[in-house]
Parts: structure tokens; C-alpha cells; sequence
């Protein structure tokens, strides 16, 4: 199995994935999200924030991000994907990725919430860590 196949394997295990980006002062920001609620391939991830948040105003002027997750669970395997991050304004996607547990966070209880943002992140290169062995790769 490559390393792709065993980070797309992976991803789809974890539920809590490190987001970093380049914040408006030049240093990186990062925070700790759920995943999206679908997850079919490494070559797209959806990530939901309020559009009112320091990550979505960072991502807005500098697309350049990266993802980790990782399980401690299966032996501390880990995979960081770099890549670029955009905003989605398409409200049919937007509804796609909305959970009812939401709910709470957004006054308009629903994606069409102005605050509601939906992240799609599109990565380049990857690098999988297992058994102290670092492998990288391409998407």
C-alpha cells in the first residue's frame, strides 16, 4: 500500500484534524476542527468554521494551508497535507456539509447563516507518519 492510500485510510479514522494557516501577522495560525461530514478522498477536504473567525478572514488573504490528523489510537500514525484553503460560496455545497448540530452556533439555525463557513481545502503533497517512518507524496 502507498503512503497515499494509507493517509487516505487514516483520514477517514480520526476525528479531530489541525488546521494551520498564514495568519495576518506573517505567523501561523492554527486550531483543532472536526472533520466534514463527508470525507470521500484526500483530494478534497471540507472543514466548517464561522465566517466571522481570524482563520476565515487569514484564508481570505492568503490561501497557503496545511492539515494534520492523527491517531494515538493506531500507533501514532499521522499525515500533514499542504495544499491551498478556500472559502465555499456555493450554497449547494454549503448545504451538504451542514450538520443539525450546528444548530446552536449560528442564530439563523441553518447553512444559510452569513456566519456559517464552510472551508474546502485542496492539497498538493502529503507526508505519512508510521513506525517512526516518515513517507511523502504527491496528490
Amino acid at each position: 500500500m502507498t503512503a497515499k492510500e494509507k493517509a487516505e485510510q487514516l483520514h477517514k479514522q480520526v476525528n479531530t484534524f489541525i488546521l494551520s494557516c498564514v495568519g495576518a501577522d506573517g505567523y501561523p495560525l492554527t486550531k483543532a476542527v472536526v472533520p466534514g461530514k463527508h470525507r470521500e478522498s484526500l483530494s478534497e477536504l471540507y472543514f466548517c468554521t464561522n465566517t466571522s473567525s481570524t482563520f476565515a478572514a487569514a484564508i481570505s488573504q492568503n490561501p497557503k494551508a496545511a492539515v494534520y490528523f492523527y491517531s494515538r489510537k493506531l500507533r501514532w500514525k499521522g499525515c500533514t497535507l499542504k495544499g491551498s484553503m478556500e472559502i465555499v460560496h456555493d450554497m449547494t455545497v454549503k448545504e451538504r456539509f451542514w450538520q443539525d448540530k450546528f444548530k446552536a452556533a449560528y442564530k439563523q439555525q441553518s447553512y444559510t447563516d452569513p456566519d456559517f463557513c464552510l472551508l474546502k481545502f485542496t492539497p498538493t503533497v502529503g507526508r505519512y507518519y508510521a513506525n517512526f517512518t516518515p513517507q511523502d507524496f504527491t496528490l
